[in-house]
């Protein structure tokens, strides 16, 4: 095994048994750290030396040492070096409990890395269909997945588990054709804005169309007085969306609705 000078040094002093009295720069040689990084943490107030030699050095003790790699353990685990001061200066600090708080920090932290992998790669997978997209409807589409789970159990209070899950699919392939057809009613919209195209175009109706044949299931209609509650509890989320397009498309489903309704009488 490769050890370095710097863990051979330590090791001689644990196995002689000596107490550790040494200046900041033959500290920092044993810590395997920088002059500049001691002093950096004098300034900070985490790492003091309490003792001075005859010079009126600072002198790095056994203390220090230990408090040194308390240091470097809590920075692994993820703290700054304001976070660390504030705990270990807290009169009632304890490690045990530190740790247990940093842990669930860490998997909250994991869960959101995990979640923006998965928004990217579903963002990916749609560009990789070939369809040219505006940069746009991109972002529109990535603040739309963020919100995914804030909406779904919205959904959840008002609709079966079964159609919930068929607007917010687990399944993987579901998923894709559903991200897909948004990003088209999407980009849809977008052109017939720029071209002004009226919300009654053929080619929005049957944008439309599409989308509701892949996410209507029966037990969608509820009352009005819960219809009127649900819209006004997704209103923040479809705030998201510029103006122009709420406008364009909520136009463009009141159309829709009346046309299915003629066909239905």
């Amino acid at each position: 095994m490769v050890r370095n000078a710097a863990h051979e040094k330590r090791r001689s002093f644990w196995k002689r048994g000596i107490k550790m009295k040494l200046t900041v720069s033959k500290f920092a040689e044993i810590a395997d750290t920088s002059i500049r990084t001691l002093r950096h943490y004098r300034q900070l107030g985490i790492l003091v030396p309490r003792e001075k030699n005859e010079k009126q050095q600072n002198i790095y003790t056994t203390r220090e040492f230990e408090r040194f790699h308390h240091i470097k353990l809590l920075q692994s685990l993820g703290l700054s070096l304001k976070e660390i001061k504030e705990k270990v200066d807290e009169p009632k600090y304890s490690f045990e409990e530190m740790i247990d708080v940093q842990e669930e920090i860490l998997r909250q932290k994991r869960d959101t890395i995990e979640s923006s992998l998965e928004m990217i790669a579903r963002i990916k997978s749609i560009k990789d269909q070939g369809q040219e997209t505006d940069a746009e409807i991109f972002l529109l589409l990535m603040n739309s997945m963020l919100l995914e789970n804030e909406q779904k159990e919205i959904f959840m209070d008002y609709y079966s588990k079964e159609a919930v899950d068929h607007l917010f699919p687990a399944d993987k392939s579901k998923q894709k054709e559903l991200d897909r057809l948004t990003r088209d009613i999407l980009s849809v919209v977008h052109e017939a804005l720029i071209h002004e195209y009226a919300p009654d175009h053929p080619q929005v109706q049957q944008q439309l169309r599409e989308l509701k044949l892949h996410t209507y299931v029966k037990g969608w209609e509820i009352e009005d007085r819960k219809a009127d509650e649900l819209n006004e509890r997704l209103q923040p989320y479809i705030a998201a969306l510029p103006e122009r397009i709420i406008g364009f498309l909520t136009e463009a489903v009141e159309i829709a609705a009346e046309e299915t309704g003629r066909e239905e009488a």
